[in-house]
């Protein structure tokens, strides 16, 4: 009753339009992959670029943005079962998931290099220098670290270990020698005087490119998504 002479009462002009709730984004990242995604339990937020360019999205069309925890294992399987509509977050363009899923317009090229202990750095700035008996490659479980890892590592002893953060703790423990990853992350953990630090920064295994990765079914999401990347590079 109460709806029908809300309806009424707008249709006359009696009242201004009721407020509109607005449509939820629902996003799923890692939150483990500085700089460009960080979960903090202590204030149950997320930040990074990815976090920050997705936000500032969200805000400019009027989206309510729901994040949603997720993991590198589960993440193509949580995006197709529908856990979210789009993941963001260090995520590379690969053969394999442009299969299933639609990617947003690159955001930033990248390569993988070998990430070890700081003074550490020519002793393994070759392929040959890894990929011997008695050297150590510690990944995380689930991306495209542990493919390259699993494609060109032969010799030398690979460990997968559960998560993102332990990786750099086995490098650090001297539990591990090598980790590779996206140069986004090794200059990142380099400028932050971790104690790692690239091995060769100018030896760039596998280059490709980091983008938003959306549902097969979001093309107009991701149209939209694009518009508004294209939009906001002119203006920075």
């Amino acid at each position: 009753m109460r709806k029908n002479l809300a309806i009424a009462m707008i249709a006359f002009g009696l009242v201004g339009a009721l407020p509109v709730k607005a449509e939820v984004l629902t996003v799923g990242t890692t939150g483990d992959y500085k700089p460009l995604t960080w979960y903090n339990a202590e204030s149950d937020q997320y930040t990074g670029q990815s976090v920050a360019l997705v936000k500032a999205f969200a805000e400019e069309y009027g989206y309510e943005l729901k994040i949603v925890r997720t993991t590198w294992p589960n993440l193509s399987a949580d995006l197709a079962e529908g856990k979210f509509q789009l993941a963001v977050g260090g995520i590379t363009i690969t053969e394999q998931r442009q299969k299933t899923f639609i990617f947003s317009d690159p955001l930033r090229v990248f390569g993988k290099t070998p990430l070890v202990r700081c003074g550490e750095e020519k002793k393994f700035s070759q392929l040959s220098q890894i990929d011997r008996p008695g050297i150590t490659v510690v990944e995380n479980p689930g991306g495209t670290n542990e493919k390259l890892a699993r494609d060109i590592i032969h010799h030398a002893k690979l460990v997968v270990v559960e998560d993102n953060h332990q990786p750099f703790e086995y490098l650090l423990n001297h539990q591990a020698d090598v980790m590779f990853t996206d140069s986004i992350e090794a200059t990142y953990k380099q400028n932050q005087q971790s104690g790692l630090c690239a091995a060769a920064p100018n030896w760039l295994l596998k280059k490709g490119e980091k983008a938003f990765m959306f549902r097969d079914d979001e093309t107009e999401l991701r149209g939209q998504f694009n518009r508004w990347l294209n939009s906001y590079k002119k203006k920075k």
